[in-house]
């Protein structure tokens, strides 16, 4: 059987990590390596993890972030295996016992794979979904799409996609190995946490990687566990703050100047909901922000000359798949 590396991060996670775990270790077909990070955790989580023998352990005395202490388990598994898939399972997710072997049996025959993931559902309510796949909008917006839809059993078909949700997904070796950022690993460091993932999918997309949406793979997402530990405020800052980045590194200029005018109405519209859920102080942190972002975008040039020189696609047909929510075809 084939061995696939489980990549998983925890941060104060002692009452939910053991499922994870057994999720994992419940995988059918295949032979799971779990290599897991914990970013200086102050409660039991090292200690449940002990509990399982084989668990490639790293810990550390400070809170890395998420892209990095992802990026410090991916490099390893490259570095020492030959392992060819590589999945990224969330603290908070739960996968079902068929869920790698029915994502590799997809992709097996498939070239030019970047990432694939199935049908994400919420943990507490199994009538709603997650997450499908991930996307850059035509707003240049990033979308987790059908989160908060019902759940149809069978309605949903296999799908060529922008990108997959790093909250259950599986990558290629290949593409883990390939991607167009020289000036990055696999997430980008840059951005510690929120929108890490769209960006993977982006560069991937534009530079002719296939990402998939697979319906039979099923697995099960609580929902930004870690972040909600922190201020209420503070996946706001951080979105804010990494969505300039994503589009300066990686949209060419016909596709961000053509998606201005829907960009500058959907940001109003999210500053309108920032203040309605959160309040109007956490609006104007959102505003800040922002800015911020926009002013750090010289250290990401590198970056966008890396990807600019692997684009494949044309960029009429990279807005087209923004503009219909990240499907293909």
């Amino acid at each position: 059987m084939e061995e696939v590396a489980f990549i998983v991060v925890t941060w104060n996670n002692e009452s939910i990590i053991a499922e994870c775990l057994d999720s994992i270790l419940a995988q059918q077909g295949i032979i799971p390596q779990i290599y897991l990070a914990d970013n200086a955790s102050t409660d039991s989580t090292v200690q449940v993890v002990r509990k399982y023998a084989g668990v490639h352990l790293v810990r550390s005395n400070k809170n890395l972030g998420f892209a990095r202490a992802n990026n410090i388990l991916i490099d390893a598994v490259m570095r020492t295996t030959g392992i060819r898939w590589v999945a990224l399972v969330n603290s908070d997710a739960r996968l079902t016992p068929e869920w790698t072997r029915t994502l590799i049996d997809f992709a097996k025959d498939r070239s030019g794979v970047a990432g694939l993931q199935g049908q994400t559902l919420d943990y507490f309510d199994h009538s709603i979904v997650d997450s499908q796949h991930i996307f850059l909008s035509g707003a240049l917006q990033g979308i987790q799409y059908g989160y908060g839809k019902p759940y149809e059993p069978g309605a949903d078909f296999p799908r060529k996609v922008m990108g997959v949700n790093a909250a259950a997904a599986l990558w290629t070796r290949d593409f883990i190995e390939h991607q167009p950022d020289s000036h990055s690993r696999f997430f980008d460091e840059r951005f510690h946490m929120y929108y890490e993932d769209i960006d993977v999918a982006f560069r991937g997309f534009v530079a002719g990687y296939d990402s998939y949406f697979v319906p039979e793979a099923v697995a099960y997402h609580m929902g930004s566990v870690s972040a909600k530990k922190k201020r209420p405020s503070y996946s706001v800052t951080m979105l804010s703050r990494n969505q300039p980045a994503v589009i300066v590194k990686n949209a060419p200029v016909s596709v961000i100047v053509r998606s201005l005018p829907a960009a500058v109405y959907a940001w109003t519209v999210f500053l309108r909901q920032v203040a309605h859920e959160h309040s109007w102080t956490t609006a104007a942190l959102a505003v800040a922000n922002t800015i911020r972002g926009v002013l750090s975008l010289p250290r990401y040039l590198s970056s966008r000359r890396d990807v600019m020189a692997a684009i494949s696609r044309d960029p009429s047909y990279i807005l087209a798949v923004m503009r219909n929510d990240g499907m293909l075809g």
